[in-house]
């Protein structure tokens, strides 16, 4: 069946209100407005936007005009216009809209009146992740708005019209190249869902790939003139490196080949931290004796070819089982200590002190935030209901031809495909997890009401 507007009993032309908020009246714009603020109570409740370790590189980045090893600078553009080195609060009051603009395109995909998104936005903002992504100085939320934007792209791109799929090619491109992860997944569920367009839809557009496209040639031009390096990810090697040492036999390869080899972890064997994290990070690595993370990457790829040739098995082993931890973690809040050195340190020196005094107040840097026991037990009960429920809807929507078959399935189809993305090069943790882990309660919920309704998107 073709993607354009195919309606069983309802004709209607493309979805030609892209710039809806701009013709609004006042109280048109009760919804959108409700919904942004319901988004922010985190950070609200906090009394800051909320940060992570990451957060400091991400302001600096733009401010200060330099290229992180292990950060694109792209999030860093996309925060520095918002705060100007004067408060940070625009930036997640963006990213909220953003949020509410991606919900409301969806909605409008399923044909579902204005309520059901005032209804659905306050459902995932009080019973799920959503908000603390939201509210957080971090680009994890694109994560999961682009998987929205791509399945608009792929599953109803004939209901908007040519300027708004533009549009959304063009946002959608910005945030696969705020994380290097995204590119990856981006890449892994076009090719996984456009073969099954073509054949059921016998025909399938290929405007969706120049998403990823586009990002991929801003991170290579930006990785070339910024680091002389013709490449996605020029220091990414260094994570893979961490994981196959720790997780894998690169701790084996390094015993075995050193101090032959030459590398330059050779002579710090001996003080190996006992967790990748700390290997990647503590002041008292030994990747910062060996002269730092870049130095390093030089031998990175020598180490893993070595242990791959040694140990494919063991690799793969590994990899596996870290597909399936972090497939089942997906606590909210991970990463909610205070990070005054690693964040405080840059709103001290680029911003007004009294954003630095706002900053230190705030329940994070105090140690006072946290989410709570029994929020966490819904947040982690919704997530596997939605799941549930996004499998029990998608046999009754793919009977009826109904577009929410599409986005369950790739809603489904993102968890395992995003654990093993994160789990098998990098190492688990929650927040991988947490921010899409909220994706199919949401479709279900866009789902539900739509095929109940008498209009059918096809």
């Amino acid at each position: 069946m073709s993607p354009n507007v195919a309606m069983a009993g309802w004709r209607s032309g493309p979805i030609n209100e892209w710039a809806w908020i701009a013709g609004r009246s006042v109280p048109d714009l009760a919804i959108p407005l409700i919904c942004v603020a319901s988004l922010l109570w985190p950070a609200l409740w906090n009394g800051y936007p909320i940060v992570f370790a990451d957060t400091g590189t991400y302001l600096s980045q733009a401010m200060h005009r330099y290229l992180g090893w292990d950060r694109p600078v792209f999030y860093s553009l996309f925060l520095w216009p918002l705060h100007l080195g004067v408060t940070t609060w625009p930036a997640v009051v963006a990213q909220s809209g953003l949020t509410v603009l991606v919900l409301d395109l969806t909605r409008r995909a399923f044909r579902l009146r204005e309520a059901w998104l005032l209804a659905i936005t306050l459902i995932l903002s009080a019973f799920t992740s959503l908000p603390w992504i939201v509210s957080a100085l971090m680009p994890d939320l694109f994560t999961p708005l682009l998987v929205l934007i791509l399945g608009l792209l792929l599953f109803a791109r004939g209901m908007f019209p040519p300027r708004a799929r533009w549009a959304m090619i063009g946002l959608a491109a910005f945030m696969i190249a705020t994380q290097q992860s995204s590119v990856l997944l981006s890449c892994a569920l076009l090719a996984s869902a456009m073969p099954v367009l073509f054949f059921v839809r016998r025909g399938v557009g290929l405007s969706p790939l120049l998403a990823p496209m586009l990002a991929i040639g801003a991170l290579v031009a930006m990785n070339t003139a910024g680091h002389k390096r013709v490449s996605i990810s020029p220091y990414g090697d260094v994570f893979v490196l961490a994981r196959i040492i720790y997780q894998g036999p690169g701790m084996t390869v390094l015993r075995r080949d050193c101090p032959d080899s030459g590398w330059l972890l050779c002579p710090y064997l001996d003080r190996f931290p006992p967790t990748s994290d700390a290997f990647l990070w503590d002041k008292t690595s030994p990747i910062l004796y060996a002269g730092g993370h870049k130095a390093i990457s030089v031998d990175a790829r020598a180490i893993i070819a070595a242990a791959v040739r040694a140990e494919p098995a063991a690799l793969l082993r590994a990899s596996w089982d870290n597909t399936i931890e972090q497939a089942v973690r997906f606590a909210t809040g991970d990463g909610l200590d205070p990070w005054e050195q690693e964040v405080g340190t840059w709103i001290a020196r680029d911003f007004p002190g009294s954003e630095h005094e706002r900053f230190r107040a705030a329940r994070q840097q105090q140690g006072r935030l946290m989410v709570p026991p029994a929020l966490q037990i819904i947040h982690q009960a919704l997530a596997l209901a939605g799941i549930a429920a996004a499998v029990i809807l998608l046999p009754l929507a793919w009977r009826r031809r109904h577009l929410a078959a599409w986005f369950l399935a790739f809603a489904l189809l993102t968890l395992p495909v995003s654990a093993a993305i994160t789990g098998a090069l990098s190492t688990p943790h929650d927040r991988y997890q947490s921010r899409i882990v909220w994706l199919p309660l949401c479709i279900a919920l866009f789902s539900a009401p739509s095929l109940m309704g008498r209009r059918t998107p096809a």
